[in-house]
Parts: C-alpha cells; structure tokens; sequence
C-alpha cells in the first residue's frame, strides 16, 4: 500500500512538471511570436516612413495632396470581416501590379491617378500591410520617429526665432525636401523615370534656389558622389559626409551639425536613399532600368551617382543661415 502510494505521488509529481514544463514552453514560444510581430510591424513603419509618406502622409494638405493618406487606404482596404492576410495580399497584388483592376480605392485613381510601380518585395509589402493592420493611422506620429525628423513634427508649431539654429536648419531643409520630392513625385507618375531624370537636369536646382529665397536663407544638395558637378562637396562637407558614412557602418545614429563659417552658422543635415531613389541611383540595369540610365548618360556624361543601396548615405543638404 505504502509503495502505491509513493508510486502515484511520483505519478502525479511527473506529471505537475510535464505540464509545468510544456506551460513554460509555450509561454516561451507566446513570447518570441509576439516578439517577432513586434519586431515586424516596427520594420512595416520604417519602410512607410522611408517610401510612402512622401506621398500618403497625413499631414499635406486637401490641395497639396497627390496620394490618399494612409488612414483612407485603410478604410477601404480593411472593411469588415476582412483578415489581415487577406489585407496583404490586396496591397501585394496592387503594388507589385498597380492597375486599375487590383485598385480598391477608384476615386483616388481618378483624381490622382496610379501610383507608380515600387520595387518591394512580398515580404517588405507583408510588413508595411501588418503596421497598417495593427497601427491606429488617424493619429500619426512617423515624423517624432525618423532619425530625420525627430524633432520636425514640434517645428512647424514654433516660431523662427524660438529655435535653435540646429532646429531652424533641419526645419528648411525638410520643408525643401517635401517641395522637391512632391515635383520629382509627379514626374514619375505622369512621364516615368526617365522624366524624372530630366526634371532633376532642369528643374531640380529652381526648386531648391526658390525654396531657399522663400525662407530666406541659402540652401544647397552636394555629394561625394554626384551626379551634376554642380553639387560636388567642398573639403569641410567631405568631412563631414566621411564621419557620417562612418557612423552608418558602425550600426550609429547620423547626427546633422551646425557650425560657424565666414559669419554664418552652417547646419549639414544627411540624405538617405530610398527604394524610390534607387530607380535613379541604384545599380544599373537592375534598379536602374536601360532606358533610364540611357536618359542619365545623355544628360549626365559625367555621373557618379550610382550603385547606391537603400538606406545608404547619398549626399547632404547645407543651409546657410544668418546668424541671430
């Protein structure tokens, strides 16, 4: 009797930490899913961030705008009853093919007209699809988060002459960015890439000049690499482009600077490619499609400007500014 009771005791002991064991696993697996869903849906608002809200941000305004924001491609998409697989595979299917057939959203096309093809792949589409899905887009907050922009989204509300000269700086040149990158935007939309190469050949620098007359103060693009010999760096944005790329390979965050020069202060802020710049900057006959890179040899005999990846450090903005 007394081994029997030993003998089920043990039974019951065996099996306590079976279960213990198997609950423990599978808070662990609970854990590392919701890790990667984490993870994953961190990695959709980068690419959003990095080459949608150009076009879907929410905060352009009605008459500015050339894309739904992001908010409206959601309610259309995501009707009830719709999972977010399904979800993915509309955005897959209309992005990898943008046609009017794989569109959901005909008032957009009719008033915008289609988007133009993007270079993501399945997986990249899967992740942009899982933060929309489980992000709430009315109330944006993309811009607090860019390495760019962290600050950007408190500068439009503050004054001039309430910012610091850093502040100030990054605050012209994200304004000339939006400016720029809309027209560029257009440009491929309506003639293609190569329209867009020949926007930059004769528009480009109007753009950037206007701008910097608007705001009152000088503002350039240079690059080590360039594609016009017109924004070639000086010795000291050299430098300054050197320490950056160093910082992106050692995993650091790029930090823009300001400094004094002939009674000026000088703000350098980085531009970072995108999947939209590599149709103009990426590798040749890949990303960079024949006749596209025809359009860059005809225009631009003496290009540098290639072989880019994303996320790759292709130049900087300069902007003079008076001092206070």
């Amino acid at each position: 009797m007394k081994n029997s009771i030993i003998i089920l005791l043990s039974f019951i002991l065996f099996v306590a930490l079976i279960s213990c064991e198997e609950s423990s696993k599978k808070e662990t697996k609970t854990t590392l899913k919701n890790n990667d869903v984490n993870l994953d849906i961190s990695k959709g608002f980068q690419l959003l961030e990095s080459n949608c809200f150009a076009c879907h941000s929410p905060k352009t305004s009605l008459e500015d705008r050339i894309a739904p924001p992001m908010a409206a491609i959601k309610e259309y998409y995501i009707t009830e009853g719709v999972t977010q697989e399904q979800f993915s595979q509309s955005l897959i299917t209309f992005i990898e093919n943008p046609e009017e057939k794989n569109a959901k959203i005909p008032e957009a096309i009719e008033r915008f007209g289609l988007m133009p093809k993007m270079n993501f792949t399945p997986q990249q589409i899967t992740q942009i699809a899982n933060y929309i899905y489980n992000s709430k887009l009315e109330e944006p907050n993309w811009y607090a988060n860019h390495f760019h922009n962290e600050k950007f989204i408190h500068l439009e509300n503050l004054k001039n002459e309430d910012l610091s000269y850093e502040e100030l700086g990054l605050k012209y040149a994200m304004n000339t960015k939006a400016v720029l990158g809309k027209n560029l935007i257009v440009a491929i939309k309506n003639k293609g890439t190569e329209e867009a190469v020949a926007f930059c050949n004769t528009r480009a620098f109007n753009i950037v000049d206007s701008a910097g007359v608007a705001l009152n103060t000088n503002i350039k693009r240079v690059s080590d690499f360039p594609r016009n010999t017109a924004n070639k760096a000086s010795s000291e944005e050299l430098n300054y482009i050197k320490k950056s790329k160093n910082l992106i390979e050692n995993g650091k965050k790029l930090m823009p600077i300001v400094q004094e020069i002939n009674n000026k202060m000088v703000g350098y802020y980085p531009i970072v490619t995108n999947q939209m710049c590599l149709q103009c900057h990426g590798m040749p006959n890949t990303q960079i499609l024949p006749t596209t890179l025809s359009k860059i040899k005809e225009l631009y005999p003496t290009d540098k400007a290639t072989g880019y990846g994303e996320n790759e450090l292709r130049g900087i903005w300069v902007i003079e500014m008076d001092k206070k």
